[in-house]
């Protein structure tokens, strides 16, 4: 998205000139919005932020009307008054919470869709469809609008590959260091760093029982040295339980911690194996988002994370794993020696940048 002088245009149009300031209308009505609160999400409101007053301030009381035939998709206008989304607090704390930022209500559209500016000025709208991001500044998402610019759809991510087939004999440990190189990649793009791997077995007779949901922190030292004990620890854990890998699903995965907020904490990778009777050896892996990973840094990270799982591309992981000619979808992994763990809790956050 960039802007043209038809865009410039599109909001003179509207009445709007370089330096409008609606100061005392755009403070009323944020006023009147704030003033509006939901039950359905624990009486939550509205909270202001310089972002968002300042766009106010600035385009506040614009009747903007649809402008030519539309470039990509049907033009529509919009009128800019906080009030008019106001009643729409569940919807857009819900995508804030997923975009880790504050919305705030701008207007709505023509076609009865709210809209709603974020902290850092880009411009939302949700309607029946879903989350849509209109533009990267109020300015840009208002005259896209207009001119029936293709909006950026806010949809989940999701991304799948195989790994193997894996030894039988060393089923688990290889599982586990899949998991430990997602440990890597993650804590690597800055998504999250994980202190624990979470197993899952679920027996495949009859409907299938879920025999075991434990959570596993990651021990102290390097990535690679973990990689042992834990598999060690899984398996004593499924010899307790009375479990066999034969007949048995298994999926590790790799929670974040509790203090994450924002799209990295919707970031999921999982590993199965087990599912299939006729490839048992055969791990299925998944990496997925929430929809505040399909825009922003959060994309680029998701992006880098699934760049360096399916197709490692970073020195310091190629030369730690070995690339099998098993198809194009298929890696094997090794465990990347630089990552390190501190005593009892994951990779650590200082110094790993020097080990890379």
């Amino acid at each position: 998205m960039s802007s043209t002088t038809s865009d410039v245009d599109v909001l003179t149009a509207a009445g709007w000139l370089p330096g409008r300031d609606a100061a005392g209308p755009a403070m009323r009505a944020i006023l009147e919005a704030c003033a509006v609160v939901d039950p359905r999400v624990g009486g939550a409101g509205w909270k202001v932020f310089p972002a968002a007053r300042e766009a106010l301030r600035a385009y506040h009381g614009l009747l903007v009307r649809p402008s030519g035939p539309g470039l990509d998709v049907a033009p529509t206008g919009a009128v800019v008054d906080p009030r008019e989304a106001a009643c729409t607090v569940g919807s857009f704390h819900r995508l804030g919470a997923e975009l880790g930022v504050l919305l705030f209500p701008l207007g709505r559209t023509d076609a009865d869709a709210p809209l709603a500016v974020d902290e850092l000025g880009r411009l939302f709208s949700v309607d029946h469809g879903g989350a849509r991001l209109l533009g990267e500044s109020v300015a840009e998402g208002l005259t896209s609008l207009a001119r029936g610019r293709m909006p950026v759809r806010l949809t989940a991510r999701r991304e799948a590959w195989t790994l193997g087939p894996l030894p039988a004999d060393d089923l688990l440990l290889e599982a586990v260091k899949a998991a430990l190189t997602a440990v890597y990649v993650l804590h690597r793009h800055g998504a999250y760093s994980a202190r624990a791997v979470r197993l899952r077995a679920t027996t495949l007779r009859g409907i299938g029982a879920l025999a075991l949901d434990r959570v596993f922190p990651l021990p102290g030292g390097s990535l690679e040295a973990a990689a042992v004990p834990l598999a060690r620890d899984m398996a004593q854990a499924l010899e307790a339980a009375g479990i066999r890998t034969r007949g048995t699903e298994l999926q590790l995965s790799v929670p974040p911690p509790p203090a994450v907020t924002g799209p990295p904490a919707t970031f999921a990778w999982a590993l199965t194996v087990g599912a299939s009777a006729a490839h048992p050896s055969t791990a299925d892996l998944t990496l997925t988002g929430g929809a505040g990973a399909s825009v922003g840094e959060a994309a680029a990270t998701f992006d880098a994370c699934v760049a360096d799982l399916v197709r490692p591309t970073a020195p310091e992981i190629v030369a730690s794993r070995t690339v099998r000619d098993h198809g194009p979808d298929r890696v094997d992994h090794a465990v990347p020696r630089a990552a390190r763990l501190p005593e009892g809790c994951g990779p650590a956050i200082d110094g790993a940048a020097d080990d890379l």
